[in-house]
């Protein structure tokens, strides 16, 4: 019996050798290819300001980059800037931008004070200006594209959720759904209580044994990180499993309590050896409110002027090819309860709304309360092109100039839809409601009611013109793909 036993354990050892070679080679691929992307993009941010838009007058700059690159490679590794993708589920290129500004504000400065060693002593201002400009956008791009290749040849990476219930199932479903995580989930352990199994049949999830199992799992399932949801286990328990994966150098992310209530916006800070999220309260200065109704206003006469001649075009295809009017005009619930009227280009057959009882049966948004089919067969064949190309929204821009909406905010919502929003929730309309928003980057009609209603509030709470600006970048590709169409 005891030969099996070490026999079994042996044989376990060398899996988990295994695991952790291709875990780590994955890792240090990771690593390579960002110092690799961070040369390249110095090079050729470099090479454009000094040699072709701000050339070095009467000096040469063939020594410069040599002295400033090792240096300035050396800061972004002690800044951790190579490894924080080894930890992260979601490797975002442009969450990281203000890292990458700061990175090359640094090696700007590096410019300046290592000029004379390579006998360089007349960089301008206005030079540094246009390298930082240079540096931010090649250093992005090329991480963007280095992350991208990564993401296609590494191969997926199996998790364990430690866990089970409600949570359990919400972390497997958006995992699942953002496949550009990486992320495989092998299955789930919990405590030995097997009632609180994953709850949505939708997204199947095998329970792979218990904590005692969680050594064997991690070996026999290739487990490369443990995800520790809400777990019935005791607090004990749940170190001793953050301990052990560690031990067994698996990586390890945990979902904290009261995850409904913060997102990005938390300070990590540590206190006599305990570790403290700090939530910075919500702060709405006028100034950067008046900001962001500039841009609005700025955003979308821009847009009206440039889809001017395919806003007409559209408008004649919806009125020769059916019968009625050419917008749509709904009420929906603004800023401060306050209802307005919004624009589309009507999609559907004239007196769609009628019908929608006799078609209740057909929607496909969990919970019941949006209304939402695929193939609404109320929807006109030019309405079909025209919402599989979000081209129906075009006249919600003049909603914009009129102050109803903006262009980043929670989702406006019809009356008995917002009838469905109660408590603390309601404080998604103190901003106004937008034409795109988190609901529309991260899944539109996929997501339930419930989590699009969080995800408003989450974006209201920690509002900021860096998240409006990166809402609007997320939101070309989904709208390209015709994701959640």
């Amino acid at each position: 019996m005891s030969g099996g036993n070490g026999s079994r354990g042996g044989e376990l050892t060398l899996l988990g050798g295994e695991r952790a070679r291709v875990t780590e080679r994955g890792d240090a691929i990771r690593r390579w290819a960002l110092i690799s992307a961070d040369v390249i993009g110095f090079a050729v941010a470099f090479l454009l300001t000094f040699e072709v838009v701000a050339p070095l007058s009467g000096a040469t700059t063939s020594m410069l980059p040599l002295i400033v690159l090792p240096v300035w490679l050396i800061a972004n590794k002690i800044l951790r800037h190579y490894d924080r993708d080894a930890n992260l589920l979601r490797r975002s290129t442009l969450d990281e931008v203000p890292h990458i500004l700061q990175s090359v504000l640094a090696a700007a400065a590096l410019i300046f004070i290592l000029a004379p060693l390579a006998s360089v002593d007349d960089v301008a201002q206005a030079q540094v200006a246009v390298f930082v400009l240079a540096g931010v956008l090649m250093v992005g791009s090329t991480r963007f594209l280095a992350r991208a290749a990564t993401r296609r040849y590494l191969a997926r990476e199996r998790a364990l959720i430690v866990g089970s219930g409600y949570v359990c199932d919400l972390v497997a479903e958006k995992l699942v759904r953002q496949r550009r995580c990486g992320i495989d989930i092998v299955g789930f352990v919990d405590a030995d209580d097997d009632s609180r199994a994953p709850l949505h049949p939708r997204v199947p999830i095998e329970r792979l044994g218990h904590l005692g199992d969680l050594e064997r799992i991690c070996f026999t399932e290739g487990v490369e990180r443990v995800i520790v949801a809400f777990t019935a286990s005791s607090d004990g328990s749940l170190v001793d499993v953050v301990r052990q994966s560690r031990r067994l150098g698996v990586k390890v992310s945990i979902v904290p309590r009261l995850f409904e209530a913060f997102g990005t916006s938390v300070d990590v800070d540590h206190v006599e050896g305990i570790t403290m999220l700090g939530l910075r309260p919500v702060l709405r200065p006028k100034s950067m409110l008046a900001l962001k109704r500039a841009m609005d206003v700025v955003g979308a006469t821009v847009g009206l002027i440039l889809v001017a001649p395919a806003l007409l075009v559209t408008a004649i295809a919806v009125k020769v090819t059916s019968p009625g009017p050419v917008f749509y005009r709904q009420e929906r619930i603004g800023r401060g309860n306050r209802r307005f009227s919004m624009y589309k280009l009507r999609t559907m057959v004239d007196g769609a709304h009628a019908l929608r009882p006799s078609l209740a049966h057909l929607n496909e948004v969990p919970g019941g309360t949006l209304f939402k089919i695929a193939d609404d067969p109320r929807v006109t064949p030019v309405g079909s092109i025209l919402r599989r190309s979000s081209l129906d929204e075009i006249p919600q821009l003049l909603n914009v100039l009129r102050g109803e909406m903006s262009l980043v905010g929670p989702r406006p919502l019809v009356p008995e839809e917002d009838n469905a929003v109660l408590g603390w929730h309601r404080a998604r309309l103190d901003l106004t409601p937008g034409l795109t928003g988190p609901w529309q980057v991260l899944g539109r009609n996929s997501i339930p009611f419930e989590e699009m209603v969080r995800l408003d509030y989450l974006y209201v709470a920690e509002w900021s013109l860096w998240q409006d600006v990166k809402l609007l970048v997320r939101t070309l590709p989904v709208v390209v793909r015709r994701e959640g169409q």
